[in-house]
Parts: C-alpha cells; structure tokens; sequence
C-alpha cells in the first residue's frame, strides 16, 4: 500500500530496430519515457532529435476517416444500451488479439461506400434547400394566371414584378392612374409588403419606373417558366421524389451500421499505433543510435529486460537502476482492493510526491465513516448494496468503470451501520430501533460531530509528524506538530470546565499546556525567515492560523446537517405518502408513485452530497494539515481504450 518503487532506464538501440523495440515495449506496457527533447546536456554532446515517421500523417488520416465513419453510423447503432450494455461490456483483448484483428480487416471500403452515399445525401439536401426557397419565392405569385415565360421578352410594354410596403399602396396606385397605358394589380399581401405585378407601355415605362421607385418599389424576378401554382406543384413532386431517394441512400447507411464493431477495434488498434509512432519524440539520436531513458516498475525490471532482448538483433546497451528521489519521477500507487477504489480521490486532487507517502490508505477509513454518517438509512443502503454487487457479479465492466462500482459498494456498508444507529429505514417508513433519535438528539450528533473531527485533524497533524520524523527531524516533528497538539488540546481542555463539571486543576493544566503550545508556535513558526522580525512576524501569522483550526471544526458540523436534511426529506415523503393513502385506491397508486421518485430523488441528493462534502472535508481539513501532491502520473505505454478492454 504505497508508491510503486520506480527503477530509471537509459538505453542504446540501433535507429534500424526502433520499430521492434517499440512494439515489444507496448506489448510490455509499463513504460514511462522522459522527454530528451529538450536535454541540452544532450544535445550539446551532439544528439538530434529522432525524425518522427513519415508513416505517422497516414495514422492520423486513417484516425479521422475512422472517426468520421464512427460519428455517422453509431447514430444508427442498435446495439443494447444502458444495463444490457453493461452487462455484456467491451470486448477484451490483449495488444497481440487486437492487432492480429486489425490486421485481417480493411475499414477502407466502408468508408469510401460511407462517404460516397453521405455525399449523395449532401447533394440532395442542397438541392432540397434550393427548391424550398424557390417555393417560397413563388408562394406570393401563385394566384397569378399567367405562365412566366409569357412576361418576358414583350417589344411595346415593359413588365414590372416586385413589392412595395403597405403604407405606400395606396399612394402607390393613386399615382399610377393617370397613365392610360399601365395595368397594374396587387397579386397577394405578405406582412409589411405588397406583392405587384405592372404592365407598362415603352413610352410610358420610363415615368412608371419613376413612380415605383419614389414608392421604395422592390422588384423581383420570377423563377420558372409555366404559371407560380404549376410551377410550385412541379417542386412538390420533386421534393417528394428527394426525399424518397434520400429515404433509400439513409437506409442503406443504416444497414452499414453492422460495421461499428470492426470500425471500433481498428480505431482502437490505430490509436495505440499512434502512440508507439508518437513515442519517438522523446528520443534523441546520433546517425545510427536512438537514445531513450524512462522509467519502469522495480518489481517489473526483469520483464523489461527481456521485451528489450526480444526486438534487438544487434547489440544494445541497457542500464537500470533504483530510482532516487531526485528528478521528476512518474508516480503509480499500488494499493489493496479496498484502497485502490479511493485512489481517484487522491489523485483529483494531486498524486504525491515520489518522496511522499501515498495518502489514499489513510483517506479510505475516515472516508467511508463519513460517508456513512451523512447518508445514514439502512433502506439507502441495501439499495446500494445490493445494485453495486449485483453489477459486480453479472457485469463484464471495465477496470475503471469496476472501481466505481465497487467504490460505492464498500460505501454501502457504513450507511447500513449509521442507518442503523439512526434507527432510519427509507426515513422511518419501516420503524427500526436505533441508539440515536436525529429529531431528539440533534446536539449529541452535533458534538459527536466536532468529536469526530478532531480525531480527524488530529490523526492528519500526527501525520504530519510522522513524516517530519521519517526525514530525519523530529525538531520539525515537535515545532510543527507538537505544539499545536498543545495548543489545541490545551484550549479544548481549558474551555471545557465551562460545559462539564470538572476538577479545577483540569482548567489550570490545560492553560498551562496552552501557553506553551502558543509560544512554541510563535517563537518556531517563523524559523525559516532570515531577520528576527520575519521570525517574529512569522511566529504570530502562525498562531493567527489557529482560528483556521475553529473553522476546520465547525465544519465538520455537516457531518450532521446532512445527515438530518436527507432523514427529514425522506420523513416529509412519507408524511405526504401517508396522506394520500386515506383516498382510496388512487391515493395508494399516487402514493407508490411519489415514494418510489421521491426517495429515488433523495437517495441521489444524499449520495451526491455525501461524495462532494466528504470529500471537501477529506482536501482541506484533511490533507491541508500534511500533504502537498504534485506528482506527475506514470504514463503507460498505451492508449486509453474507449471501445474495448485493452488488457
């Protein structure tokens, strides 16, 4: 249950076999390497950077022919989903499984019959949005009864087509009267135009246009040849007869559907290639010789050495060795089955150090009790612990998707344990008994509450400690940790003879080991600074961070709020439930409904703010006293997978 002990390699590999001995080392897995690309210790011992393959721009199109071939027909996938899906999971494979099925298809004819017919289907969504417009552009002239074609092309008269705005209409015609030789006639109305057909003699055509124009006169030229309404019919039987086409090219897109499972293994086997290809940037090269370091698991050294042994034809010089705490060494965390799940929360916030301690098995424990405590109802519980191990039990889940599910499996069981306590059972709709009544005994849970906090930001200061004494400075250990365990303890003991009938000598111990405490804070707080005002300055910030400390406490009054806030919604439920019982069958119907969305809801709400507030409690009161992170994480030598389990 600690940080994987790291072993750092340097080896010399002829350029000729780089290949190889990537694809052996994929197969291996467990590689980290380092960027030399910007060692210029390196380089000014003449090293260049290794030429990245050509063959990588061939990869890269492969992977966007492939996404794209993805992305159309996974809308037509009709495969199982949701539970069903789970239940079958990905498929497995191992790094050989998976290239010797890529091998043996050819996704290319797939795509160019996909991209073929998506072009088809472009094609006939251009013309679709072209005909559409010219149908609206004909809508207002479909009550004219005279073919296009006939008002084209006249010798004595002009003809004039187009919109004017309504509020110039009948200005409009009272200005056209007076000519002797002009039709003219509003063929519809739209909502701020009028739609206008002229027909004009060539001696008057020109006073006419001057009269439109003065009136904001808009023409507008008709499509087509035959009268609007035939004209319109046409477009109508072509857009059907589109979408029939369309219909059919979308069918067969849809059969093509059968493909995504092929599709899918080779994105997967194209993204690892990816990987191994990218690699070489990480390299450095004389004319025949790449040079690479990394890192690998101590405990996997021997199966390093022997991936190396299997791609290299020709000599090779490989050197490993332990890893010291110097340099920016990759971080992986081994832990138990229990630990493992908790992992993901130490790495949210940060992977440690490699010279830190891994914080996760110290985490889970308080994890969990906290958890437990906020949730709180047996009913809750069994749910969850029941669904998480049924899914454990029948589901091919991923190794990620697994430790998600087992996470909340082991935070079933103390939810049941402070159910139990509560005597809470889908919020008392089954009395059970229980040690505590939350509606009575809201101060107990209170100050058990602050109680359990201080266990909480005490075990972290003894954390704390720990570590200044595994690194040689207990003096640290003392200053540091010590006397704020004085402080604080001192200041609780000092307060409590004004809550409980105590000996006087408790109240005077107590502030004597307060005082201490406090001036050990102030007189080492500041240790680091370099003139004795910055140490003294430094001294009193530092015993200022003792009100952090109040608030630390204070918080972990949710322990109780949340706790409360789910039991009482879930009572409220069942006061509402109880109501609709006494109205007959309709009134149970309803009230089956509502119990089963309504806890359905809390149990989501608990659950939710359980995770985020034990784990805020876990960031700040917790790991603020003693832990800093930044590790890097160990980078294994794959691509994630997203449609297999790669193993």
């Amino acid at each position: 249950m600690a940080i994987v002990k790291m072993s750092s390699f340097s080896l010399f590999a002829f350029d000729s076999e780089r290949d190889d001995l990537l694809h052996e080392l994929q197969k291996f897995g467990y590689v980290h390497f380092s960027d030399l690309a910007n060692d210029e210790v390196l380089k000014g011992e003449g090293l260049r950077d290794v030429i990245v393959p050509e063959g990588i721009t061939e990869v890269d199109q492969d992977i966007a022919n492939i996404k794209y071939a993805l992305e159309i027909l996974s809308k037509n996938d009709s495969r199982e989903t949701g539970l069903k899906a789970m239940i079958k999971g990905k498929t497995n494979f191992t790094l050989e499984g998976l290239e010797e099925t890529a091998g043996a298809y050819d996704y290319k004819p797939v795509y160019e019959s996909l991209k073929d017919r998506m072009g088809k289907v472009e094609s006939l969504n251009q013309e679709e949005m072209r005909l559409n417009a010219a149908s609206d552009e004909l809508k207002p002239w479909v009550t004219l009864g005279y073919p296009v074609s006939s008002m084209k092309g006249f010798s004595q008269s002009e003809v004039f087509t187009g919109t004017v705005p309504k509020k110039l209409k009948d200005k409009l015609m009272n200005e056209l009267l007076p000519f002797d030789y002009t039709y003219y006639e509003v063929i519809s109305e739209g909502k701020d135009e009028s739609y206008l057909l002229a027909i004009s003699s060539k001696e008057e055509k020109d006073a006419v246009n001057e009269v439109l124009r003065n009136n904001s006169f808009s023409s507008i030229k008709i499509s087509g040849e035959e009268e609007p309404d035939k004209e319109m019919h046409k477009i109508a039987e072509r857009l059907s007869a589109l979408k029939s086409e369309r219909d059919a090219i979308k069918a067969e897109i849809k059969e093509m559907a059968v493909h995504l499972p092929d599709l899918e293994v080779y994105y997967e086997y194209l993204m690892n290639k990816k990987v191994r290809l990218h690699a070489s940037e990480n390299f450095l090269r004389t004319d025949s010789v790449n040079v690479i370091r990394g890192y690998i698991p101590t405990e996997m050294a021997g199966d390093f050495r022997k991936a190396v042994e299997a791609s290299q034809k020709n000599a090779y010089y490989l050197d490993v060795k332990e890893a010291t705490d110097e340099g920016d060494i990759p971080i992986l965390l081994k832990n138990n089955k229990l630990n493992q799940t908790f992992e993901s929360l130490t790495a949210m916030y940060a992977l440690p150090q490699y010279n830190e301690i891994d914080p996760t098995p110290l985490l889970a424990p308080f994890y969990l009790f906290f958890f437990g405590m906020m949730v709180a109802d047996v009913g809750y519980g069994l749910i969850l612990l029941v669904g998480t191990a049924v899914i454990l039990k029948i589901a091919n889940l991923s190794e990620s998707t697994e430790k998600f599910i087992r996470f909340f499996f082991y935070l079933s069981i103390p939810t049941i344990f402070w159910g139990a306590i509560y005597g809470s059972f889908f919020g008392g709709i089954i009395k059970i008994p229980g040690l505590i009544d939350p509606a009575k005994d809201y101060m107990m849970i209170l100050i058990m509450s602050i109680i359990f906090g201080l266990v909480h930001v005490f075990f972290a200061l003894g954390v704390k400690a720990f570590l200044y004494v595994r690194a040689g400075d207990p003096i640290g250990a003392l200053f540091d940790a010590g006397f704020w365990y004085m402080a604080l303890i001192g200041a609780i003991g000092f307060l409590l003879p004004m809550f409980l009938d105590l000996p006087p000598a408790v109240k005077t111990i107590s502030m004597v080991v307060m005082i201490i405490g406090m001036g050990g804070i102030v007189v080492t707080g500041g240790r680091s600074a370099n003139t004795v005002v910055g140490k003294a300055a430094g001294g009193l910030y530092s015993l200022y961070g003792i009100s952090s400390y109040v608030g630390d406490f204070v918080s972990y009054s949710r322990l109780m709020a949340l706790g409360l806030s789910g039991g009482f919604i879930a009572s409220a439920i069942n006061m509402m439930i109880g109501m609709l019982s006494g109205m007959g069958i309709i009134g149970i119907l309803f009230g089956v409904v509502l119990f089963v969305g309504g806890q359905a809801f809390n149990i989501f709400l608990s659950l939710l703010g359980a995770y985020v507030h034990t784990s805020r409690l876990t960031y700040v009161e917790f790991f603020g006293k003693f832990y800093s992170g930044g590790g890097k994480p160990f980078n294994l030598f794959q691509n994630a997978s997203k449609y297999i389990n790669l193993k």
